[in-house]
């Protein structure tokens, strides 16, 4: 359910995104949006974002927070990563469709040159 509820808004985003990012979005999207599925509602049980700071700010200026995904529980962790396999697979079929598509007229001294 959740799996093909990402997966939908994984083919309507901008396909020259990596997956990772769209799933980043998408689960912030979700949880800053009031809970109105199961979708929404799992995912808030089970996920949450968590602010950290950069140990490897410049000296002498002031921390960089990043956000992270942090699964609440076993199975939020387990959710999390799933997603993430997802995305990787995702990236995987991508490349290998781009692959499939070249010729080898796209290939001269070594280096990949555009068809157009």
């Amino acid at each position: 359910m959740i799996l093909e509820a990402f997966a939908e808004y994984l083919h309507a985003a901008d396909q020259s995104l990596p997956a990772t990012e769209v799933l980043s979005r998408w689960i912030k999207e979700r949880l800053d949006a009031p809970v109105l599925t199961n979708v929404d509602r799992v995912l808030h049980c089970e996920i949450s974002i968590a602010k950290e700071s950069d140990k490897y700010a410049a000296s002498g200026s002031s921390p960089v927070h990043k956000l992270v995904l942090r699964g609440n529980s076993k199975s939020g962790r387990r959710l999390l990563k799933s997603l993430l396999e997802y995305c990787q697979s995702y990236e995987q079929q991508k490349w290998a469709r781009y692959v499939h598509n070249l010729k080898a007229s796209h290939f001269r001294a070594g280096e990949l040159h555009d068809s157009n």
